[in-house]
């Protein structure tokens, strides 16, 4: 699919869905965008992108770091909404607090599903809330 016509339909797609997305979208030469939505508590950002005509979403860390995210490909028309139901998927997931963000013993991040976490000795977890 072309990159404009991809980024545009995920535009229309997050303005229907998920307006607090909005003010933050900036648009990019090749027709891609990013945007970006700070948790409730302030500790980190959801951030999604359109790059190479696939939706990546990931979080950025409490540091300024964007290394923790996935790629959800969408190569034609007919894949858009099994990609934005993926896409869905995890936002309301890190923003119910089901997939979090947490730092480990020696200081790296990384997003688990919060139902593993309490395996992890050692770490720091943050929510979305607080």
């Amino acid at each position: 699919m072309e990159q404009k016509l991809f980024s545009k339909l995920i535009i229309e797609f997050i303005e229907r869905n998920y307006p607090e997305f909005i003010e933050t979208i900036k648009h990019q030469d090749d027709g891609s965008f990013d945007c970006d939505l700070k948790s409730d508590s302030g500790i980190f950002s959801i951030w999604i992108a359109t790059y190479n005509s696939e939706i990546t979403i990931g979080i950025e860390d409490p540091t300024g770091q964007n290394n923790i995210h996935t790629h959800i490909l969408c190569y034609e028309i007919e894949d858009l909404k099994s990609c934005t139901t993926e896409l869905s998927k995890y936002i309301e997931n890190i923003k119910a607090d089901n997939l979090i963000l947490y730092k480990d013993k020696d200081g790296k991040y990384d997003w688990i599903e919060s139902s593993e976490f309490k395996n992890q000795d050692g770490s720091k977890k943050f929510s979305w809330k607080n």
